[in-house]
């Protein structure tokens, strides 16, 4: 009788970091407790979410109709369609959170690092989760450094976790905190 061999429980873990991890869920979910935290106006959450909301339902179109070969538009040769999405998106909701200064920062850094990895697609497909997971921790950095350190394990997690599923190579991975390292370090010269 074959032994059948048991599912990979470090499988199931990366799974769950990668959706936890997730540009869509770790920036806008990052950008409103923050602000909610400093004493903005709760609903500054509002557009975030709408954004949110805007941007999966597209992604879920775009997957329907194999614009997307999934969620996480793993395949680099589809990602042009997903950064011009994305990049739009994130323009809408920095001129909506214009007033508010360090919303707004983080929607330009976040931005410009959209752009640098839409630019450098041609090349290397850069592991967006691992940019943002270490960009969240940037924006968590500049509201407080401890809270900054607290979220870097992590972003750690979420690395792992891409390296796990075999959605990026390393250099892939590394591409992408280096990314998500230089608009931390952006956001918080310019927002601190």
């Amino acid at each position: 009788m074959a032994e059948q061999s048991s599912p990979d429980p470090l499988h199931g873990v990366a799974r769950y970091l990668s959706i936890l991890g997730h540009p869509f869920v770790v920036l806008p979910a990052s950008i409103a407790a923050i602000a909610v935290l400093r004493g903005a106006d709760p609903r500054l959450a509002l557009p975030l979410a709408l954004v949110f909301v805007a941007v999966v339902l597209a992604l879920a179109l775009g997957v329907r109709r194999g614009r997307f070969n999934d969620f996480d538009v793993s395949q680099r040769e589809r990602r042009p369609g997903f950064y011009a999405l994305v990049i739009l998106a994130t323009v809408v909701l920095g001129v909506r959170l214009r007033r508010d200064p360090q919303a707004f920062w983080a929607c330009v850094t976040a931005g410009v690092t959209l752009v640098a990895c839409g630019l450098l697609n041609r090349w290397i497909k850069v592991s967006l989760h691992t940019a943002f997971a270490l960009y969240a921790a940037g924006l968590w950095c500049a509201w407080s450094p401890g809270a900054g350190l607290l979220a870097l394990p992590f972003a750690a997690a979420v690395a792992w976790s891409r390296l796990r599923l075999r959605r990026h190579s390393r250099a892939e991975v590394l591409a992408g905190a280096a990314a998500g390292l230089a608009a931390g370090a952006a956001l918080v010269l310019l927002a601190g």
